[in-house]
Order: structure tokens, then C-alpha cells, then sequence
């Protein structure tokens, strides 16, 4: 059997293909992954790890050390064929973290170390990849992929950044988002790069 550091190895290695996300919204503009933090922010995982494996298909990993740290993995297969891997690892306190996905070939990876930090990829398609890193405080990722055949990363080193990213149509490729540093505000919205109001 694997150990946990090995799939998420694999996970991150593979974490460059195609995307496909899509976010319900509610009336109220909120996301899916977002009512999933605010419907479990409260709730806390117990054990250090989670592990769920339905007939080798899906395999959704979460490994959470710290305190009052939230975890949702929610994973649905559209046809027949080898499904979605997430793994997220939370490494700190207080960070919350939501991987949706709905499609076949499907993986992404958050990884969280620090404090207070959220992340949510809510992503439908096939063949999609994403990876996150955010490695400090009080950082925040809101990813909607709504494309196939497309890679996305993004690692936030610092504090108090926020990137909201939106790629539900068009015809820009994937691509990697590096932001260093403190206070950085950015919305990417179809490969195009703005400042957060």
C-alpha cells in the first residue's frame, strides 16, 4: 500500500493535464465549495487521516495535523474508466479546504502549511488537473475550472493574499500562478489577469 506522502507525490506529478470545473451557485452568489466550508466550518475531522477508496475509482486522501482544520472531498464519476484522485494535507490551524469534482481523470492536490488559510477547487470535466500550494497565513484560492484538457497550479508564499480564479470558457491554455509575498489581490477570469476590487 501506498503511503500518503507517495500519492501525493504522484498527485502533484500529475498535476498538469486538462480542466474542466464547474461551480453551482445559489442565488446568493455563493459556490458550492464555499456553502461546504461554511455548512462544515464548524465540524472537525477526527484522526489525523481519512481515507476513501469506492471500488478503486475514486481515491480521496486528507491528511490534516493542527487544530480546527475542515477538510470536504466530494468526487462523482460521469461515465466508466479510472476516476478522480484528491489529496489535500493541511499542515497548521484553522485552514479549510474543498475539492469538488465531477468527471473521469480528474486530480487535484491542495496542500495548506500555516494558519487560517482557505482553499476551494471546484472543478467538472475531464481529464482535469490542478494543483495548489499555499504555504503561510490567512491566504485564500477560489478556483472554478470549467474547461477539459487543461493543467492549472497555483502556490501562494506569504500572507494575506487571495486569488480568485475563473476558467469557464474561452480558449486561453492552462498555466501556473506563482505569487510571492504579502497583501497580493488578483482575480484571473479566462487568462486574463485583474486586481481584486
Amino acid at each position: 500500500m501506498r503511503t500518503f506522502a507517495q500519492c501525493v507525490a504522484a498527485a502533484l506529478l500529475l498535476s498538469t493535464g486538462a480542466a474542466r470545473g464547474q461551480g453551482s451557485r445559489e442565488p446568493d452568489g455563493i459556490s458550492t465549495g464555499q456553502q461546504l466550508i461554511q455548512t462544515f466550518g464548524t465540524s472537525q475531522v477526527s484522526g489525523s487521516e481519512a481515507t476513501a477508496t469506492p471500488a478503486g475509482l475514486n481515491q480521496a486522501l486528507l491528511h490534516q495535523q493542527g487544530n480546527a482544520n475542515v477538510g470536504t472531498i466530494t468526487q462523482t464519476m460521469l461515465s466508466a474508466g479510472q476516476g478522480n484522485v484528491a489529496a489535500v494535507l493541511q499542515n497548521g490551524n484553522s485552514n479549510a479546504a474543498a475539492a469538488l469534482q465531477n468527471g473521469v481523470n480528474n486530480r487535484t492536490t491542495i496542500m495548506q502549511i500555516g494558519n487560517n488559510n482557505v482553499a476551494v477547487s471546484d472543478i467538472t470535466g475531464y481529464n482535469t488537473e490542478s494543483a495548489i500550494l499555499q504555504n503561510g497565513n490567512r491566504n485564500q484560492i477560489d478556483q472554478q475550472l470549467i474547461r477539459d484538457n487543461q493543467r492549472y497550479s497555483v502556490e501562494q508564499l506569504g500572507n494575506n493574499n487571495n486569488l480568485v480564479q475563473r476558467e469557464t470558457s474561452g480558449a486561453a491554455p492552462g498555466y501556473n500562478v506563482t505569487m510571492r509575498g504579502n497583501g497580493i489581490q488578483i482575480m484571473i477570469e479566462q487568462g486574463r489577469v485583474s486586481r481584486l476590487p
